[in-house]
């Protein structure tokens, strides 16, 4: 049996055929194409398996694409998240959208504002999510901004918005108090008619 990486078109090509120049030279270049292609084909694997793959090969996939924002401290699902992303960030970079895109990958929701959405000063724009951050973790995203955003643009805060939800009770009963009202010294009006 031929494996398909190993065949040729004139292998299968009548005798006759077989043996004129051209057919073997289109032959060998449809060849050189398939192995190429298969060649290609093996590497559908590794992107097929960014959902299940351990931490060390996220790793060693992530420098091999140059996965921007990456750190290794990352958690695993954020890890694959960066890596999906990757190719579109290259793509998409210095945009608003890959801002926002980076916002949603390490913290999983928030938006962006450009200062004429809020009125801030041009070029700037401000980070807006719901997620708590540590010191560090500001640090490390403000420096991954920085690497994402355009070169005219700057950012101007990271805006942390909190929201409770809080059973809210109140209650109201009539009353009735007692008050004594002070006693005023008696007096007497007299009125006296004109004459």
């Amino acid at each position: 049996m031929i494996k398909l990486q190993d065949s040729q078109i004139a292998q299968i090509l009548p005798e006759c055929f077989a043996k004129k120049a051209e057919v073997r030279a289109v032959s060998f270049a449809i060849h050189k194409a398939v192995e190429r292609l298969i060649g290609y084909c093996g590497a559908i694997g590794v992107f097929a398996s960014i959902d299940t793959a351990v931490g060390n090969v996220l790793d060693l996939l992530a420098i091999e694409l140059g996965t921007q924002y990456y750190d290794d401290s990352l958690p695993i699902q954020t890890k694959r998240k960066l890596i999906k992303n990757t190719l579109v960030w290259h793509m998409n970079a210095g945009t608003p959208q890959a801002v926002e895109e980076l916002v949603a990958s390490v913290f999983g929701s928030g938006k962006v504002e450009e200062w004429f959405e809020y009125g801030g000063d041009p070029y700037y724009f401000k980070v807006i999510t719901d997620t708590a951050m540590t010191p560090e973790m500001v640090d490390y995203f403000f420096g991954m901004i920085c690497k994402v955003k355009n070169v005219r643009s700057h950012i101007q805060s990271i805006e942390i918005h909190h929201s409770r939800e809080q059973a809210v009770r109140f209650g109201a009963f009539p009353s009735q108090t007692y008050k004594p009202m002070p006693v005023k010294d008696s007096f007497a009006v007299s009125h006296v008619k004109g004459e």
